[in-house]
């Protein structure tokens, strides 16, 4: 490589995750990285922004007493750091289905870099048993530096991006055995059990986690494709994700609103 891919490397665990640490290591070994990351643990924000935030200078770049969505802003247009990619990264568990894009600040960082119009690649680590890696180490995270390190390497450049604005990368931990690569779309397999007592509800999410075995989830025999049986079989899952078009067409809506006057 004559030169370096410029990388804005950020997440939503916050400045001293170790996910964060792996991967600007890995990256680094190839790649101009700059991290602009939040001060602390943004989990779950999705893309909320803020109108003001305050930032300190840290060793790798900037420390953002905000959100993963404010840490790419202040990247793409409050630093002049001019990316050839975001990476945000790397969770320490699954952000699978369509309804998680909205809900993961992990993704969200990389919907706010595509809307921002730099290509983004959102990087999460799964446990093939459990799914959520509870108390992760540096080598839980080997894998997805390794992979993080190979997109921004061949990516830039490729083409790839030309039709595809920002990728969901799924990574599993070293306990699965030689994981393949497999292209993906988000499952839209989604329910919600609501169950309680008195004024207190509790939300169990029913398809969330197909590594739950005490969610007893069933795949219906279509469903191979999808993020989340690429995880169900331990492997490697790249979901390409655009933000543009979004817009459907409808001539049912069209026929609904013909003629409609308000006074």
């Amino acid at each position: 490589m004559d030169e370096s891919v410029r990388v804005l490397l950020t997440n939503d665990d916050g400045i001293d995750s170790v996910g964060l640490d792996v991967l600007r290591e890995r990256l680094a070994e190839t790649a101009d990285v700059t991290v602009v990351a939040p001060a602390e643990d943004q989990s779950g924000v999705g893309r909320r922004n803020s109108h003001e935030v305050t930032v300190r200078d840290h060793e790798w770049g900037r420390v953002i007493e905000g959100t993963p969505a404010d840490c790419v802003a202040v990247g793409l247009r409050g630093l002049g750091v001019e990316p050839d990619l975001v990476v945000s990264g790397a969770n320490p568990g699954p952000n699978i289905g369509l309804h998680r894009l909205g809900r993961s600040g992990t993704v969200g960082a990389a919907i706010e870099a595509a809307h921002l119009g730099t290509p983004a690649i959102a990087v999460s680590t799964y446990d093939v048993v459990d799914g959520r890696v509870d108390d992760p180490t540096r080598e839980s995270f080997a894998r997805s530096g390794a992979f993080a390190a190979t997109l921004c390497e061949r990516l830039p450049g490729s083409g790839a991006f030309d039709a595809v604005d920002y990728l969901n990368v799924h990574v599993p931990t070293e306990t699965a055995d030689s994981p393949a690569v497999r292209i993906t779309r988000p499952t839209d397999a989604f329910d919600v059990t609501v169950a309680g007592d008195g004024d207190t509800l509790r939300f169990e999410d029913r398809s969330y986690d197909p590594l739950r075995e005490d969610l007893d989830v069933d795949f219906p025999p279509e469903e191979t494709d999808t993020d989340r049986r690429a995880l169900a079989d331990g492997d490697v899952s790249v979901s390409p994700l655009g933000v543009r078009d979004q817009v459907a067409e409808s001539d049912a809506l069209a026929d609904a609103l013909d003629g409609v006057e308000l006074a």
